[in-house]
């Protein structure tokens, strides 16, 4: 009953919602161009430890090939995320696949947070959105083993545009990414930006 009723939610016409917010804009609104990059900047909150640890970079999200990760700070490191592997590269040294299940499925977790199709979003979530105005805030609560025994919840914020994204573990630990300065990348890639995609 409860989905049936959200799924009925989810495809009321925006002026009988009295402005509130659907799933359905909101998965737009992430899926609204087939590329995109943005920066970020990362804060992960880890018991025990009186600082956060700080990162930031930039990321390229490409529909259908997955997501290229740049971290600069504090140091310089890679990952390229795709339905089918995940690879990590710190500079001089050559690429590394990283072929563990459990690593497979975060990478393809990850994916569906950046293009949260409806199947993708009911096989690893259970999911509540609230708005107001034109911001709007999706948490995930992970339903899917092994991801379930990791994750406590996930919470997406934005308002056109992914704007952050807090990652709660079970340990009480906390990720925090903030997304800035999002940019349509034309079609096709570069060979560059291509090449971030190929396989290693």
């Amino acid at each position: 009953m409860r989905k049936c009723l959200w799924l009925l939610l989810a495809l009321l016409p925006w002026p009988l919602l009295a402005g509130q917010i659907t799933l359905v804009e909101v998965q737009r609104q992430l899926t609204a161009a087939d590329a995109r990059s943005a920066r970020f900047e990362q804060e992960r909150q880890i018991s025990g430890l009186s600082q956060p640890l700080r990162s930031g970079g930039e990321i390229l999200l490409v529909k259908g090939k997955g997501l290229w990760w740049q971290q600069r700070k504090p140091f310089p490191l890679t990952l390229t995320l795709t339905p089918t592997r995940m690879v990590q590269q710190l500079p001089g040294q050559p690429a590394q696949t990283l072929d563990n299940p459990q690593l497979l499925e975060f990478s393809n977790l990850m994916l569906a947070l950046f293009d949260p199709s409806e199947a993708a979003l009911a096989s690893y979530f259970r999911h509540t959105l609230t708005s107001k105005g034109e911001e709007w805030t999706l948490t995930l609560e992970p339903i899917r083993a092994p991801l379930d025994k990791v994750f406590a919840t996930l919470v997406l914020k934005g308002r056109d545009d992914l704007r952050s994204l807090a990652i709660h573990d079970k340990q009480g630990d906390v990720t925090l990414i903030r997304f800035s300065n999002w940019q349509l990348k034309p079609l096709p890639l570069s060979a560059e930006e291509q090449s971030r995609f190929d396989a290693h």
